[in-house]
This record gives C-alpha cells, structure tokens and sequence, in this order.
C-alpha cells in the first residue's frame, strides 16, 4: 500500500502558495488590513485544527477558502451582536476621504456594497482568477448559481458606481 502524502507538507505547500490570494480576499471581504491578516491566521488555524476531516488532499486550496469563507461569515455575526450604535455604513467609513477616488477605491466601495453572495463569486473568479466550479466548490453552490450571482454582482456594481460617482467617467 503506498503511503499518502503527509498532511503537514501539504498544508505548508497550500499556505505557501496561497496566503497571498486569502488575504488579497479578506482584504476586500473586511475593507481593512489588520483585520483581512487576522481573518487568515483564524482560516490557517482553523484548518490545520481540522486538517484530518480534509478527504481529498487535491482539493485543499478550495477547502481553505471555504474556511476563509466560514470564518468571514463567523467574523461578521460577531461584530452584529456586539455592535451598540448600529452598523457602520460604506459611506460613514468613506466620508473622511478623498473626494475624488481612483478607479480601484470605486470598484472596491462597490464591492463592498454588495451582499456576500454577490461578492464572493466576484472575488474568487475575477479577482483571484479562480474557475467557476472552483468557485462553486468553495461555496458550495452549483457553477450556474456562481455565474449567475457574478452577473447579478456585476450589474449591481455598475448601477453603484454610476450612482455614487457620476462625475467619474468624464474627463476634467
């Protein structure tokens, strides 16, 4: 019987090439980059606790998503319960800055306007280059809710963007 490959070495091997990725996903679930770090340290954690439940070894990339995924939505129910004076709005967080974006903090406010449903598909395929079925996978939808959710997302986007930046597309 040959031997399986040793977790450890695939977990080193998956959080070597993928860290990168995780973050720039977090980064863009959270808005914020102390919080996008810890929200991938919480997914590593998470899944070198559960590394034995992994079936196939193939498919770790698409499981540490998935837990990325999880530990967002845990992240995000918390902040809910202890919130006192309601939840912060995009604009609220915005309204100290710039008056004129550049294209990536107008693509990014969006992003952020969009339930998750909408954003993940987004991040994972368009932003990360992930396939849809990859996509799929992770969520645990089927690759036609994936595109649709994506195309819903990006229709959203644009109805955001020409909303609250007008003025973006025309020359000075």
């Amino acid at each position: 019987m040959p031997d399986s490959p040793d977790p450890r070495k695939l977990f080193e091997a998956c959080v070597e090439s993928c860290s990168e990725s995780m973050y720039r996903v977090a980064w863009r679930l959270t808005g914020d980059g102390n919080a996008a770090e810890e929200l991938v340290q919480e997914t590593f954690s998470q899944a070198w606790q559960k590394i034995d439940s992994l079936r196939d070894a193939t498919k770790m990339r698409s499981w540490m998503f998935a837990i990325l995924r999880n530990q967002n939505l845990k992240a995000v129910r918390q902040k809910k319960v202890l919130a006192t004076g309601g939840i912060e709005t995009v604009a609220d967080r915005h309204s100290v800055e710039t008056s004129k974006p550049d294209c990536v903090d107008i693509v990014q406010r969006a992003l952020e306007q969009l339930d998750e449903d909408q954003r993940l598909p987004i991040l994972l395929v368009s932003m990360e280059g992930l396939s849809a079925e990859e996509a799929a996978e992770i969520l645990n939808v089927p690759r036609g809710t994936v595109l649709s959710r994506m195309h819903r997302g990006r229709k959203r986007m644009k109805e955001i963007i020409e909303r609250e930046f007008p003025n973006q597309n025309k020359t000075s």
